[in-house]
């Protein structure tokens, strides 16, 4: 694990282990690579609603997830709370849920994945405000 201290080795880090990223199949993706790819599509893209028990969007038609919020970035940053802005390199990683590969693959199901080093970890783990 890096040092917290050090962004760069720290975006790094998170960037080798969690993926927001929509996967590139190719004629020479292996077949787990191509499985990968389906349980992205399949699990691991948000879907924003309005109007139902669980939505998400407000008013202003912002996700309450940060979903209308993401960037397309050649690195995970960290915005002014310590939170991580992951790596998206592609328009269509935009709504893809932070995930670790190998997890995705083995677990066969939804399993959203974050780093969770930044302060404000209690606030965000027992919703206070």
């Amino acid at each position: 694990m890096p040092n917290f201290e050090d962004k760069d080795a720290l975006s790094a880090w998170i960037d080798l282990n969690i993926s927001a990223e929509f996967p590139t199949i190719s004629m020479e993706s292996s077949e787990e690579d191509i499985c990968y790819c389906k349980l992205v599509e399949k699990y691991m893209i948000h879907t924003c609603s309005s109007g139902t028990p669980n939505s998400c969007l407000n008013e202003k038609g912002e996700c309450a997830k940060h979903f209308t919020c993401n960037i397309i970035q050649q690195k995970t940053t960290f915005n002014e709370r310590g939170f991580p802005e992951y790596k998206r390199t592609h328009p269509k990683s935009l709504k893809v849920v932070p995930h670790h590969k190998k997890i995705l693959l083995r677990w066969n199901g939804h399993s959203n994945v974050e780093f969770a080093g930044s302060t404000f970890l209690v606030i965000y783990l027992y919703k206070v405000k």
